[in-house]
């Protein structure tokens, strides 16, 4: 089985569980035919986890962003982004976050400075409560 077939059946699954609607299906699916199945499937539960808190928000000094349950955030300097920092280490799309089925995970959108999580260099990784997210010079928790 291809990275397309595993990527289409993550889809299925996940739109049956009723985790992304028909759109968001549609567009998916597209990607992943076209050779882009991971960035088709990079948000989607893997597993099912119980009795685990859910990430609730982001948090810098006294700003606080709160998370929904479900949805995507953008995280940079431009004051297009959802989560606008001002740090000249941040690039203007710096990475993403997005929240499916209570889990989080963060993506770096190719960042020249990179994103860590708790002191580790990750290009795609599951934020917990507590961890820390640094994005150039700045430190988001995550509550």
């Amino acid at each position: 089985m291809d990275a397309a077939d595993r990527a289409l059946r993550r889809l299925r699954d996940a739109y049956g569980a009723g985790h992304v609607s028909t759109a968001t299906l549609e567009v998916r699916t597209a990607l992943a035919l076209s050779g882009r199945a991971e960035d088709a499937v990079w948000d989607l539960p893997r597993w099912r986890l119980f009795n685990r808190e859910p990430v609730r928000a982001l948090v810098f000094g006294t700003f606080e962003w709160p998370l929904d349950d479900r949805g995507r955030w953008t995280i940079g300097r431009s004051s297009a982004c959802e989560i606008p920092l001002l740090d000249d280490a941040v690039s203007r799309r710096h990475a993403e976050i997005a929240v499916r089925a209570g889990i989080c995970l963060v993506r770096d959108l190719g960042s020249c400075n990179g994103t860590l999580l708790n002191g580790r260099h990750v290009t795609r990784a599951r934020l917990r409560r507590g961890d820390v997210l640094e994005l150039g010079e700045t430190e988001l928790r995550v509550r």
